[in-house]
């Protein structure tokens, strides 16, 4: 299978600059079966797209007219993929020159979705029930090909085909934050692996664009947390299909609340987002 590669971009002119040059050296290498490279812009305000266009014309770009959110920017390179295999990337990991390598033979099993790269300090992520909330938590590095419940959707390898038949990233988790978890979970639910490929390596610098400045229309003096902990709580209640877990999530809830009085702008936040997106 041939492999497309999305690079998620939104006010990245310095960093496009500093890795871009990285994974075109990865694009030449032919054990990666790159055949073509997309930017998708989230209606950046700086010359992001000046750039790519005078200094990388051979990479297709997709221009979000409006900011929209990760979700929207991983939906959109996806689409517009021409390949069965679709790699996405932020913009701030750096890929080996081989990255994808090891990686390919694994989408030869059909149950295969995902391949999610070794960054090289964590494992695998794993999905638990505690104090009634749903948790992804890493398991100790491993030398060994492994199951995860994470997809990592800014370090992994995607079966477009399996993406769209799930409808891809859901959008009721933008800006950002869940939104990988959330398709890892549906991806199992329809009989689909992810895997974690410790020889498939990439560097994740977090260097990323994203400020409490961009987001200050959240009313909070720490938006990012705000909508950390929202989309938590939204995959939480997603995925909460027994009695038993309603029980034990309203328990958690409840403590978490009389704990932590401010932790009722959180749930305030989520109920105002589940319902504006289920309406």
């Amino acid at each position: 299978m041939d492999v497309s590669v999305v690079v998620t971009c939104w006010n990245g002119r310095i960093l496009l600059e500093k890795n871009i040059p990285f994974l075109v050296k990865a694009f030449k290498n032919p054990s990666n079966k790159i055949k073509e490279l997309i930017v998708v812009d989230d209606a950046s305000v700086d010359d992001s797209v000046v750039f790519l266009k005078k200094e990388f014309p051979f990479i297709k770009i997709i221009a979000h007219k409006d900011n929209l959110g990760y979700s929207a920017v991983c939906n959109s390179g996806i689409k517009a993929a021409d390949n069965d295999l679709v790699a996405i990337l932020n913009l701030d990991v750096v890929p080996k020159e081989d990255f994808l390598r090891a990686s390919l033979p694994h989408f030869e099993d059909g149950t295969v979705f995902a391949v999610t790269f070794n960054e090289g300090k964590y494992g695998p992520g794993k999905l638990k029930w505690q104090n009634g909330f749903l948790e992804i938590v890493s398991v100790p590095m491993t030398d060994k090909v492994s199951l995860t419940d994470w997809p990592n959707g800014g370090s992994s390898v995607f079966k477009k085909q399996v993406w769209e038949k799930l409808r891809g990233m859901d959008e009721i988790y933008l800006p950002f934050y869940f939104e990988d978890i959330d398709l890892g979970i549906r991806a199992g639910k329809a009989g689909y692996k992810c895997l974690w490929e410790p020889d498939s390596k990439v560097e994740h610098k977090h260097e990323a664009t994203i400020n409490k400045e961009n987001f200050r229309k959240y009313g909070h003096k720490k938006p990012i947390e705000l909508i950390k902990q929202r989309n938590h709580l939204i995959l939480t209640w997603r995925n909460i299909d027994s009695g038993k877990l309603l029980l034990n999530h309203l328990l958690g809830l409840f403590k978490k609340c009389i704990s932590h009085p401010k932790y009722m702008f959180v749930l305030f936040s989520a109920l105002k987002r589940y319902i504006t997106v289920n309406q």
